[in-house]
């Protein structure tokens, strides 16, 4: 299996001057913990978690640009990257996601979760294969 096969295509993204309110709010209404930063042309340059959310905190406030915190050397995979490979990284590195890149724009992302929901339902996530009843 492929990266392609499970993650999340088309994920919600905001640009590095956007505030940290303004990714607060996304991440609280949508229930996600990653947000994919992009420059004005939609390519990638950096990623923002919840946790970065919570360090900064204390010392930034709502109207703070997502620039001034984001974690910038961010590690990317491609669509066609084996699952394997993609399992392993995250978990040597302790990474909660990896943004699936297609020339520098981000095109989907892969989460623990996406992998927790491959391992309960394995034969649905497989193409051509008919789950249980």
């Amino acid at each position: 299996m492929r990266v392609t096969d499970i993650m999340t295509a088309r994920p919600l993204s905001l640009g590095e001057n956007d505030s940290l309110g303004t990714a607060s709010r996304l991440m609280q209404d949508m229930f996600i913990r990653h947000i994919p930063i992009v420059d004005a042309d939609g390519r990638l340059t950096g990623l923002l978690s919840q946790r970065d959310l919570l360090a900064a905190s204390h010392r930034k406030d709502d109207s703070t640009p997502i620039k001034e915190i984001m974690r910038t050397d961010v590690t990317t995979v491609g669509p066609l990257e084996s699952l394997r490979r993609a399992a392993e990284i995250m978990i040597y590195n302790k990474f909660g996601c990896l943004p699936v890149v297609v020339d520098g724009r981000p095109e989907g992302i892969i989460t623990e979760a996406d992998f927790l929901k491959l391992a309960i339902f394995p034969l649905a996530s497989e193409p051509g294969r008919k789950g249980k009843a």
